[in-house]
């Protein structure tokens, strides 16, 4: 059963079932003790001789009948047929025929229309009397013989309808508990029944589609889903419990997003590491494969050559522990390595860094000029991994410059919210391609041909080192500045943002 039907019928059976229960419960009452005082209220009710139907009846009409018929002068017998074929008179006299009585009317003391017969005005002189003229309103029963009397004022003019039955009637006793009573409380309840279904069907109708509505969008979003559609956002933003659903469902969907992307990121990612990795053990071994085999063949027939060769070798086998030794290192930060991060002064380590490495400079013909002002700098670092960030970025100037020396600017600003500090790493080589500029830090990436001899470095570099920073918390990017300018930023710790 869906759940609109289900709303329609919980709300149809709210009414119902207090309405069946409650008939049971009369019925039952009605066939013990307690229905004898059913059966007083019914006798109490009884009316015998129609007296009590005939003075309601004369009651409602003298009105109806004054509007239509009695408040016209002329009294000729045109006018009493008029009275007699009007609506209101032929359903009076109906009625009143029905319970076996005639009647009469009079204007200001003139008969303006009888049915009374002889008989009749016997019958009314034998049970009223001289009543029956002096009295305005008169009530009597004896026998068979019943008179009802009603005058009633209309301005300056008087009316009266008198009323006799002398004998039983066709429509014999009425009984007013269940002639008016029963009738007016089974049309209410008719009523109410019928005014119940109809505001359920609208109240269904509004709810169900409340309910409905938000329902279908879910379901349309777990099939797109499904299918691979991830880019359909759910249109529902009505403030109630629904909305807080499909607002958790559409964040759902987003988290499924961001999960597929970098899943099929990190599946790239791992394409490339190993299509990079295959290239580049395939470099070197096929050299030192070539070398060997002209060793073995007798090619390297002169002490010389054999040296040569052994060299050769040697060189590339280097080159396949330093490639092994940085996938290795990019393989362990790639995992989630723990930094070890100490408060640090990032001027005072940057000092003591150039310092401890000012001789390996000088050997490499690096020419280093280090600007910061003299203000402390707190960040949290882990000293080991961020000398292998400095040590990386210094064998790219050196693996990949044009020159036979290079000059390297070092410096350091902090950003404008004083939140982060900005380490600029710039050397003067040939810099990179502005469409390479964001790929440099991925593994295995060369910008041209002279990056991409193998011997010159691994390709991980740069990826090791964007690894790193973000360990830190800090984000990398690379410009062109008459060379490339690696810009490094990263988050000053608290008590440093607190001096500012």
């Amino acid at each position: 059963m869906t759940i609109k039907s289900k709303i329609a019928l919980s709300n149809v059976m709210m009414v119902l079932l207090p309405l069946f229960f409650t008939a049971v419960v009369i019925f039952v009452c009605l066939n013990t003790s307690l229905g004898s005082y059913w059966h007083t209220l019914e006798s109490m009710y009884n009316d015998e001789n129609g007296i009590q139907f005939a003075q309601s009846m004369i009651h409602t009409y003298q009105q109806e009948l004054w509007e239509n018929n009695w408040g016209r002068e002329d009294q000729n017998a045109a006018y009493y047929e008029g009275i007699r074929r009007s609506d209101e008179m032929n359903h009076l006299e109906d009625k009143l025929s029905g319970m076996g009585y005639h009647f009469m009317i009079e204007k200001n003391g003139s008969e303006i229309y009888s049915n009374l017969s002889e008989m009749d005005v016997e019958a009314l002189m034998e049970l009223g009397g001289e009543a029956v003229y002096s009295a305005d309103t008169l009530t009597a029963s004896r026998n068979d013989i019943s008179i009802v009397k009603n005058t009633f004022y209309h301005g300056d003019k008087t009316f009266c309808i008198l009323a006799v039955r002398r004998e039983q009637a066709d429509q014999g006793m009425v009984n007013y508990l269940q002639h008016y009573i029963l009738r007016y409380i089974a049309g209410i309840a008719v009523f109410f029944v019928l005014l119940t279904l109809i505001v359920n069907s609208i109240l269904s109708w509004w709810i169900s589609r409340s309910i409905l509505k938000p329902l279908n969008l879910l379901k349309d979003g777990s099939c797109r889903i499904r299918e691979g559609d991830l880019d359909q956002k759910i249109q529902y933003n009505k403030k109630d419990e629904f909305g807080e659903v499909c607002q958790d469902f559409d964040n759902m969907r987003k988290y499924l997003k961001e999960s597929v992307e970098l899943r099929q990121q990190d599946e790239k990612r791992r394409k490339d590491l190993i299509a990079g990795i295959s290239h580049d053990l395939r470099t070197p071994l096929t050299s030192v494969c070539g070398y060997v085999d002209g060793l073995l063949d007798g090619l390297a027939d002169t002490p010389e050559k054999q040296e040569r060769y052994l060299k050769a070798i040697k060189t590339r086998t280097g080159n396949l522990v330093n490639l092994v030794e940085s996938l290795s290192e990019y393989s362990r930060l790639d995992r989630g390595y723990r930094y070890h991060m100490e408060r640090t002064d990032l001027r005072a380590y940057m000092e003591t860094y150039l310092e401890n490495g000012k001789h390996d400079a000088v050997h490499d013909q690096v020419q280093i000029d280090f600007q910061m002002e003299k203000f402390p700098c707190i960040v949290d670092l882990d000293h080991r991994e961020f000398k292998r960030v400095l040590e990386n970025l210094f064998d790219n100037t050196v693996k990949y410059r044009t020159a036979t020396h290079s000059d390297v600017l070092l410096s350091f600003r902090r950003t404008s919210d004083c939140r982060y500090v900005e380490f600029i790493y710039q050397d003067d080589g040939p810099g990179v391609p502005e469409e390479s500029l964001e790929a440099i830090f991925d593994s295995f990436y060369r910008v041209d041909d002279s990056r991409n001899q193998s011997e010159k470095g691994s390709g991980l570099g740069l990826a090791v080192v964007k690894e790193i920073i973000r360990g830190h918390h800090g984000t990398i990017r690379a410009e062109n500045k008459g060379g490339l300018a690696i810009i490094i930023c990263l988050p000053l710790a608290e008590e440093d943002k607190k001096t500012l």
